[in-house]
């Protein structure tokens, strides 16, 4: 192979050495200089072309393989890979799925379900159930729920299976279709889906590094006719604020005031451990709450807790037996075992604890993270001047990582742009090796001007 390709190598000063050689390798692919199946030199003989350590050489031959740009033939030596477009679904690494790394506490969940299995009968395991917690798990999740400032009584608790089947029941008793409901600009992708199939108008109020903006709120509620507002409070997603309390108390009122009702997603309250009083909890009798295991302790782990005042019970529970005739079954067995001995917080206390470390090293490699005191598995990262979300999602995509720009979340309907951020997931890796490596991927698409992802793509 000629030398020709890799003399143009060069560094603007920004960008480390190891990345320089991949771009020159990049450029050189797109520019047909180098051929699909060529032979590159040894990292030994690179090493000495770019005048660098045989290490820089390796890290860059590590990053240009997690692109697709070359392959390793064991015995043989690097080629330059063919081009095939986009990677393929399972060489995809999905940091778009807010999820749990779930092997980080499979003992503790391994020991429980063996446990369950062994003393209960298959009659017990498998029994239809409905929504109504048995006394004794509605004590201990009304112990475990007051951890977090919720207070609730027998009355006022019900099972779901899990707190997005807890939304569909609410929109459900809450809102027919033609209604508007009122909820953060940006917002859980599922509760777009939720509002779509219902037929119902989402209207976004503006929000800031806090959270929904008390002033925007009052005027939405003045000229929207909305009869509901969503609102998840604490870890927001995707962008991870947390309201304070006095914005609390401000929307509460608000809300009282107009007589709307609100839903509040306490989905992330138990990972965060916020003790400022919930929404629902200023304003019980116009109010559901939602929370439960799912962010927690495993992402499969379908189990939630709805919180509805006492003169809904009746309407709710049909609601959800309307969208899913049996409740939830083993769960509940689990979540109560667990519940009584304790393991469900040193689960939770397991969890805070890598997702602090796991948001603290993608603070340390990735620009724009936004800061939170008391992180979760996922981190909202705001594009710097000359980045766009869009073109960073295509070109992460194009190095094999999923990402979600912040237009998967947008719900404002007056013609305004998105916000220029996406959201990754610090839990979709169970590996937090595996994890650090797409990081460092995304660090380098990052830097880039947008014109120059773009041509890319």
């Amino acid at each position: 192979m000629s030398n020709d390709p890799w003399r143009a190598i060069a560094s603007d000063g920004n960008t480390p050495k190891y990345m320089a050689i991949v771009e020159t390798l990049e450029a050189a692919i797109g520019s047909g200089t180098l051929k699909p199946h060529e032979r590159l030199p040894t990292n030994r003989e690179l090493s000495r072309l770019f005048n660098v350590t045989i290490a820089t050489v390796t890290k860059a031959m590590t990053v240009a393989a997690r692109r697709g740009l070359i392959t390793a033939r064991v015995g043989s030596g690097t080629y330059v890979r063919e081009s095939t477009g986009l990677p393929s679904e399972n060489e995809v690494m999905d940091l778009s799925l807010n999820i749990l790394p779930h092997t980080l506490v499979e003992t503790h969940l391994r020991q429980v379900l063996q446990e369950q299995i062994s003393v209960s009968s298959s009659e017990s395991l498998f029994a239809f159930r409905g929504y109504v917690p048995t006394e004794n798990h509605a004590h201990l999740a009304m112990r475990w729920m007051k951890s977090f400032d919720i207070e609730c009584s027998n009355n006022t608790i019900l099972l779901t299976s899990g707190a997005h089947q807890g939304l569909v029941a609410a929109f459900q008793l809450l809102l027919a279709p033609g209604d508007t409901a009122l909820c953060e600009t940006l917002t859980y992708a599922g509760m777009r889906r939720i509002a779509q199939h219902r037929g119902v108008h989402l209207k976004g109020v503006q929000c800031d590094r806090q959270g929904m903006l008390v002033e925007d709120l009052e005027e939405k509620l003045r000229t929207s006719h909305a009869k509901v507002l969503i609102t998840t409070p604490v870890l927001h997603n995707p962008t991870t604020s947390t309201l304070p309390l006095a914005r609390r108390q401000a929307i509460a009122e608000l809300c009282r005031k107009h007589e709307i009702f609100v839903i509040e997603d306490g989905i992330n309250m138990p990972m965060v451990g916020n003790h400022l009083p919930s929404i629902s909890s200023l304003l019980k009798d116009q109010s559901i709450f939602l929370t439960g295991y799912s962010k927690c302790i495993a992402s499969a782990f379908r189990l939630g807790y709805a919180v509805v005042p006492e003169k809904l019970r009746h309407d709710y529970l049909e609601a959800l037996v309307g969208n899913h005739w049996i409740g939830p079954c083993l769960y509940p067995q689990l979540a109560e075992t667990m519940l009584r001995n304790g393991a469900i917080e040193e689960i939770i206390s397991t969890h805070r604890n890598e997702a602090r470390e796991r948001y603290e090293l993608a603070r340390t490699m990735i620009k724009g993270i936004r800061k939170i005191e008391n992180p979760g598995y996922h981190a909202w990262v705001e594009c710097s001047h000359g980045d766009n979300s869009d073109a960073i999602a295509m070109q992460a995509l194009r190095y094999g990582i999923r990402i979600s720009p912040a237009k998967h979340f947008t719900v404002a309907d007056d013609g305004s742009k998105p916000q220029n951020a996406y959201r990754i997931s610090l839990g979709a890796c169970q590996d937090r090796h595996r994890l650090e490596n797409a990081l460092e991927t995304l660090a380098t698409i990052s830097v880039r001007k947008t014109s120059y992802a773009t041509t890319l793509v």
